[in-house]
């Protein structure tokens, strides 16, 4: 895999980066469910960091919660410890990828010393992608659990609860992991194979001839 399979995944790992970075910071990872909507007309939605109300009026609020991490729902802690290590790691990967790409000449000019930091480029990338997938499926998970406890009660027992369901940023979520997971790939293929090429492992020297000492010269006839 030459060149191309380079450019793809660095194109690929930005493309996965933004949108990981989009998921974590708009508050759209839940929203109340649009049957609940119709009964008291307040639109409710949760992210990672605020939480905000949208009245019939036009009027809306957010609301911060309370600490950054300690005291918060278990889902809430580890979706913020997977997001945040996922976005540091994607930004570092698309770095080292652009390091690492033949293409580019800034580093060094050693191909192999190239290969050995795409690997580590894909390495990122693929880690990445993964935490932010279990990020926003612990989430997810934990949304799709309380809407049917709530639902359970609802018919069960008539007690009212606000029911939510997922957002828009969990979408973002799983698109921008399965993106990274594949740029990481891509760039762990580009980084294996085919050993180190020849004139790294054979360096070209340039031919000085012997010099002729006086006291040994010799002549051939």
């Amino acid at each position: 895999m030459g060149s191309g399979g380079e450019i793809a995944s660095l194109i690929v790992m930005v493309i996965g980066t933004v949108l990981t970075l989009v998921c974590v910071a708009i508050p759209f990872w839940k929203k109340n469910d649009p049957e609940d909507t119709i009964r008291d007309s307040i639109v409710r939605h949760e992210g990672l960091w605020i939480k905000c109300q949208t009245f019939q009026t036009g009027n809306w609020d957010c609301d911060d919660f309370n600490r950054f991490f300690l005291g918060l729902p278990t889902q809430l802690q580890v979706a913020r410890g997977f997001s945040i290590t996922s976005m540091v790691l994607a930004v570092f990967s698309i770095g080292a990828m652009c390091v690492g790409m033949d293409s580019i000449p800034c580093g060094t000019d050693s191909k192999g010393t190239k290969k050995r930091i795409r690997l580590i480029a894909g390495a990122m990338g693929f880690l990445s992608g993964l935490l932010i997938l279990a990020s926003v499926s612990w989430y997810g998970n934990d949304v799709r659990i309380q809407h049917e406890i709530a639902t359970q009660q609802l018919f069960v027992s008539q007690i009212t609860q606000t029911r939510y369901i997922f957002g828009e940023a969990l979408f973002l979520g799983w698109a921008g992991g399965a993106c990274l997971i594949l740029a990481g790939i891509l760039a762990l293929c580009t980084g294996c194979g085919g050993g180190d090429s020849y004139e790294d492992a054979h360096p070209r020297y340039a031919y000085r001839p012997p010099t002729k000492n006086a006291g040994n010269s010799q002549e051939y006839v």
